[in-house]
């Protein structure tokens, strides 16, 4: 038996493998346990590279905008190019933040309290409604009759809790940690590691790949820094695509909103287009808080608004979304469902997100090598 054969190495490293595997798979809880430990260590800087992913697209736009091509501004050195664009982009997010927590919230509270005084008045039209049509099913009618509901208390816990929750979801919305001073430590540290990865982060692009050139074999190295960069582009265009097909649709509901005067017309145009940010699924969401809003309004404005829904939603199905978001993730349409089908399976909402882009690496992977067989084999026409 020769022991530098590769037959031999390839069974030594597939035997260790399944001894790991084994191992893994029988101390499950306790891999479970390490790993939840070492997310929790590196969260902070976990999520300042989704803050850096998430903010590079704009700033490279705008700093194309601002500082090349023929921008009187293009030979201003780099060094101030790219931290003018961060602190623009910084700026017109918080911005756009607050202007939209100052659109929703307030019209917010304030549809919360007119639903406090409009639900008892339809609950009683509801109750008379069932009186007069149900004279000979008694029982009914006095299981109807019967139900009584402290509508105040409602309304005064409903707007406790708004007024209670608004900072929190915020700030529960990008920490990892538990305690206060952990989160503000844990936001600082993941803002400032961002910071660092805009500004750096061709340096660091080439120190990675020059780690890669350097310990891994030359078609190993080839074939991970393809898979980075069809990575990086895949989730870039996905995102930018994602948020344009929002801020498509939002705009949508709010120009024919006003166009057939529904109630609550910016508000509701704002949550749908911030619920669409989820895929597929996201915009019906936004539909049921608008449908349910407007239906205290006027019962017969709802049943238009989703007569309305869902014909914008055909528009957007079948020409917004596979043209922005279809093109940008390069997936089918029939794979997309799967993918947030499997992914709301897995991770929930964060699934929705995360697996349209991570199916569109696959995909185009299993394309590549698909292709590249055919070819080997002469195939040229299937």
């Amino acid at each position: 038996m020769n022991l530098h054969s590769k037959g031999f190495k390839n069974a030594i490293a597939l035997i260790t493998y399944g001894i790991i595997l084994m191992w893994i798979l029988e101390n499950i809880s306790r891999v479970g346990s390490v790993l939840d430990k070492v997310i929790a260590v590196f969260s902070p800087f976990i999520l300042g590279a989704a803050i850096a992913f998430v903010m590079n697209s704009p700033m490279m736009f705008i700093e194309g905008c601002f500082f090349n091509g023929k921008s009187p501004l293009k030979n201003i050195s780099p060094k101030v190019k790219r931290p003018v664009s961060y602190i623009i982009t910084l700026v017109l997010v918080i911005a756009t933040i607050i202007i939209i927590s100052f659109l929703i919230i307030p019209e917010l509270i304030n549809t919360v309290q007119e639903l406090g005084k409009k639900i008892p008045g339809l609950w009683n039209d509801i109750q008379n409604y069932i009186i007069t049509n149900l004279r000979d099913n008694p029982q009914i009618v006095e299981s109807i009759t019967s139900i009584s509901i402290d509508w105040a208390r409602i309304e005064q816990s409903a707007l406790s809790f708004l007024r209670d929750s608004a900072g929190s979801w915020i700030s529960s919305s990008f920490t990892f940690a538990t305690s206060f001073i952990g989160r503000i430590i844990n936001l600082f540290l993941a803002f400032v590691f961002s910071i660092y990865l805009l500004l750096q982060k061709e340096t660091l692009s080439r120190q990675s790949k020059k780690l890669i050139l350097a310990y891994f074999p030359e078609k190993g190295s080839n074939k991970i820094i393809h898979i980075a960069r069809l990575s990086n582009r895949v989730f870039s265009n996905f995102l930018s695509g994602q948020f344009l097909e929002a801020l498509i649709i939002g705009g949508l509901f709010l120009v024919a909103m006003w166009i057939f005067k529904f109630p609550y017309a910016i508000m509701i145009s704002l949550i749908i287009a911030i619920t669409a940010l989820i895929p597929i699924f996201g915009a019906f969401i936004g539909c049921i808080i608008g449908g349910v809003l407007i239906f205290v309004d006027s019962p017969i404005k709802a049943f238009w608004f989703i007569i309305m829904f869902l014909v914008i939603q055909q528009i957007e199905g079948n020409l917004i979304y596979p043209h922005v978001v279809g093109k940008a993730s390069g997936l089918p349409s029939i794979w997309i469902l799967v993918a947030v089908s499997v992914g709301a399976s897995l991770m929930g909402i964060l699934g929705i997100i995360l697996f349209i882009p991570i199916c569109s690496v696959f995909y185009a992977l299993l394309r590549e090598s698909v292709n590249e067989r055919l070819k080997s084999k002469n195939i040229k026409e299937v």
